[in-house]
């Protein structure tokens, strides 16, 4: 975890002009020393942004005040990428606007992101494209340090459309890519990958974590903690838990904090 996680936050500066990643828009930051994750924590962590200049005349908007948060994508010594969502909000649009060398004043990193067993080898990443294009970005970082260390990675997408030359550009060479244009690709797919799999990393709507769960308890008669870990869709706005608009069902009928004990989870937790 940073050093310089405190409330006090500190500046990173904007390094040219919104590049695109994976089929997704990210802000590259020169962060200052210190800011540095835990190896294969990068993917699954992100920083909250102050959308705001230090002093800027009257608001007019004060929505602007509420800090956005931007996941990790890649690290690259001191420069990092930061998934930019490409919607309307008039945080991310004053995001898009800075200029090379602007400052922008972050909280973070914060929240659990994906780990590697130590002794698995077989990675299967699996991301809905239908529900966010942005799902293969943010797995990104876990495709090098598990080919590094001599495993295979498997990318199963589920995607109506033929995935782009551009961001297929960006994956390395030796990633297996499967397609799934429809719900019955899908789960052919998934049902041939769930039998060599060592772990399963995936970015997924909802809706689909307990198909999961039960297709992999079906092809390998139960889901085991530490099998599949997901990264969840809240409304992180505070990244301490205090203010509970991140809170999101749990699979006992309960309730957890996805800004602190997630934005990644253990599929056992959040299904069945």
């Amino acid at each position: 975890m940073s050093t310089l996680q405190g409330s006090a936050g500190f500046h990173a500066q904007i390094k040219g002009t919104v590049r695109w990643l994976a089929g997704a828009p990210c802000l590259a930051l020169q962060m200052p020393e210190g800011i540095a994750p835990e190896p294969n924590m990068v993917s699954g962590r992100y920083f909250l942004a102050r959308c705001k200049d230090e002093v800027d005349g009257e608001p007019t908007d004060w929505g602007l005040y509420l800090r956005r948060p931007l996941y990790a994508v890649q690290q690259r010594e001191d420069e990092w990428l930061l998934h930019l969502p490409p919607d309307e909000d008039p945080g991310h649009g004053w995001l898009r606007r800075r200029a090379e060398g602007a400052p922008v004043h972050l909280l973070g990193p914060f929240g659990n992101g994906f780990s590697f067993p130590t002794a698995g080898r077989n990675l299967l990443l699996l991301a809905d494209l239908t529900d966010n294009p942005g799902w293969l970005a943010l797995l990104l970082a876990l495709m090098e340090p598990m080919l590094d260390r001599g495993g295979r990675v498997t990318l199963l997408l589920r995607t109506n459309a033929p995935l782009d030359e551009v961001a297929l550009s960006h994956l390395p060479i030796a990633v297996e890519v499967q397609t799934a244009p429809d719900e019955s690709a899908w789960e052919r797919g998934l049902s041939s990958s769930l039998l060599w799999a060592d772990q399963i990393c995936a970015g997924l709507p909802s809706s689909r974590y307990n198909s999961l769960a039960q297709l992999i308890q079906a092809k390998r008669f139960r889901l085991e903690e530490g099998f599949c870990q997901v990264l969840v869709q809240a409304d992180i706005l505070c990244g301490v838990g205090a203010c509970l608009a991140c809170v999101i069902p749990t699979a006992n009928g309960g309730i957890t904090r996805a800004c602190t004990h997630g934005p990644v989870f253990d599929l056992t937790r959040l299904a069945l």
